[in-house]
């Protein structure tokens, strides 16, 4: 693994440096290690630079105003972090932990991150084949002078190895010329509107050579400069989204060239003279190729859980403040602590396990296909959990929690957006369900402690059977099936919250604080516990659930939850997040105070604007 020397700190931002200095609180710093890892200097550092950035919520701002923020973000947080997107790219914890301090302090930059890092960067590292036009390509990514972009996705569909944008060999050039045959070839939603910042893609696109078809392959070219579209490429504009601003498209070649060395291709496709030279089978060209996007999902789903760490801290700091009818806290009101309990176990599961994960990939040779398995698996179950638990924030906050300026839609918005990255995102779990390459009811973390609790040992329980049923090629033990697509769903969904529990149970068993230790095993049965909870049907239907299991089920839950209950701040402050970054009244010491003082201002503000990242100046 690349690893990069980060500048230091900036000694003036002393908020920035606070939440990870040593706490002298051990089941605090406990807790942190299990959801952050063994890295506090580079979070510390990573988080310094973003904090600095002063990005928010806009209020008051059109959708294309907030679209155009994310490139001069992007470029801010290079530079304050070496200088070297490639650098950060290479290095994947670093690259992790930009994405889910991006997620929590930075929303319209996270947007930006992994299309530039992974998707652009990164399949020009993995297959590119060191020519002066990708050097001179990949310099301008390198700065941000251009942002980079993945042009994947079909108007008909994202189509895989079945794509229909074609690029034709010729020979004469000595390149490709790139067409969209009709509008289902159209490709739909890579942000490349915005005619004011320079843009570099990689295209897939069906390459035909002397008549051919050579399969589905990535090519690297300028799609936007400083003087304008490159010739033949035809934009238009998309409609707003509801969430995460960005110029998106719809885009159409109209015979756009891309000389020879645009090809990214590795070592294992060559373009020839007159044809292209690789062992790889046509149909499986595509599918070598796209092995880089298993970095983008894992870092998406540890931006997707970051975001939920941050919906946490502000709810439950405001949950003790608020006194709904002037007397009891909203904390101290069982309905509210319960679901804050739920989300709160189920954010350290999934956060857990998504670092692990990451560590993982870390530590594995750069092409190894089973962290591409993990990415399946974890990206859904990181961003579908981190969506529930913001919507929990966002409803039990009430009218605070609808305001941007309280952060929380937007981190909603960006949770949105991770879902829909690669278009429907339980075809993740699909693909993972159906593999023949890889039984995934055997994967495992590293030491995963031989003996597991009961409920745990229920969660894998439910998973093997499920496989078992597959491999027989019966579907009913999905309980939700309705073809093998949809066990193949149950079967990795399974498979992914099996994980993060045991993920979550060995954080437990190695923590070094007592009362984190306690934490952490209550937080990992209550999250174990739910999801039996809910799908007893299935554990009754299948007797793995007598009437005096239920019962065992209900009792411990109960206590587990309490516990946790009585331990909200301690939960929270593991998470390393320092809320007077986020300017927001929910996330005050005092939030009368914070609205007392916004509204006895000479003119109330109306609009909520990103700083110039030129200027350093907190307000």
């Amino acid at each position: 693994m690349t690893t990069v020397d980060l500048p230091p700190i900036p000694a003036r931002d002393n908020r920035a440096a606070q939440p990870f200095s040593p706490s002298s609180d051990p089941t605090v710093a406990s807790l942190r290690t299990a959801i952050l890892g063994t890295e506090p200097d580079m979070h510390q550092r990573v988080r310094a630079v973003i904090a600095e950035l002063g990005d928010r919520p806009g209020t008051g701002s059109t959708y294309t105003a907030e679209a155009r923020l994310a490139p001069n973000l992007l470029r801010a947080t290079i530079a304050g972090l070496g200088g070297s997107a490639t650098a950060i790219a290479a290095d994947t914890r670093l690259r992790g932990i930009v994405c889910e301090w991006a997620a929590i302090y930075a929303p319209h930059l996270l947007p930006v991150l992994t299309g530039h890092l992974d998707l652009s960067i990164g399949a020009i590292k993995a297959l590119g084949n060191g020519s002066a036009y990708q050097r001179d390509l990949l310099a301008e990514l390198d700065t941000g002078q251009a942002i980079g972009v993945l042009l994947l996705t079909e108007l008909g569909g994202t189509n895989g190895a079945d794509q229909q944008t074609t690029a034709t060999w010729d020979d004469i050039r000595g390149g490709f010329w790139l067409t969209s045959p009709d509008p289902a070839s159209w490709k739909f939603m890579p942000n490349i509107a915005d005619p004011t910042t320079p843009k570099i893609g990689v295209v897939t696109a069906r390459l035909i050579i002397g008549g051919s078809d050579e399969g589905v392959l990535p090519l690297l070219l300028r799609l936007r400069t400083d003087q304008g579209l490159t010739p033949g490429l035809r934009v238009a504009t998309l409609p707003d989204k509801g969430w995460a601003p960005m110029d998106h498209a719809l885009i159409r070649f109209d015979k756009v060239f891309v000389p020879a060395e645009g090809l990214l291709g590795g070592t294992w496709a060559v373009m020839g003279t007159l044809e292209m030279a690789s062992t790889v089978p046509v149909r499986a060209r595509f599918h070598r190729a796209i092995t880089t996007l298993g970095q983008g999902r894992l870092d998406l789903a540890g931006a997707s859980a970051a975001g939920a760490r941050a919906g946490l801290a502000v709810t439950v700091n405001y949950a003790r403040q608020r006194r709904p009818g002037g007397r009891t806290l909203m904390a101290e009101r069982g309905t509210v602590r319960r679901d804050l309990v739920s989300a709160l176990a189920a954010t350290y599961a999934t956060s857990v396990l998504g670092r692990r994960v990451q560590d993982m990939a870390a530590a594995a040779p750069a092409a190894d296909p089973l962290i591409g398995v993990w990415s399946m698996l974890i990206k859904p179950l990181l961003a579908y959990t981190a969506h529930e638990v913001l919507l929990t924030c966002r409803q039990r906050s009430g009218a605070q929690g609808s305001l941007r300026t309280n952060w929380i839609q937007d981190w909603i918005g960006n949770t949105e957006g991770i879902i829909t990255a690669e278009g429907e995102s339980q075809l993740l779990w699909k693909q993972a369900g159906q593999l023949t390459t890889c039984d995934i009811t055997t994967l495992a973390l590293p030491d995963t402690p031989s003996h597991l609790p009961w409920h745990s040992r229920m969660l894998i329980d439910r998973a093997t059977t499920i496989a078992a049923g597959l491999r027989r090629d019966d579907i009913t033990p999905a309980e939700t099936a309705l073809d093998r697509d949809t066990a193949a769903i149950e079967l990795a969904a399974a498979t992914s919250e099996r994980l993060a529990a045991t993920a979550l149970w060995t954080a437990a068993t190695t923590a070094a604080d007592d009362t984190a230790r306690g934490l952490l095993e209550s937080a990992t049965a209550v999250y174990t516990l739910e999801r039996i909870l809910h799908r007893g049907t299935w554990f009754a239907a299948h007797r793995r659930m007598t009437p005096r299991r239920a019962q065992r089920v209900h009792r411990e839950l109960h206590r587990h939850r309490q516990y946790l209950g009585a331990h909200l701040c301690e939960l929270v402050d593991g998470f390393g997040i320092s809320l007077d970054v986020f300017a927001a009244p929910m996330a005050a010491p005092d939030y009368l105070h914070w609205w007392q003082h916004w509204a006895t201002r000479p003119n109330p503000p109306t609009a909520t604007a990103t700083r110039s990242i030129s200027d350093k100046t907190r307000p």
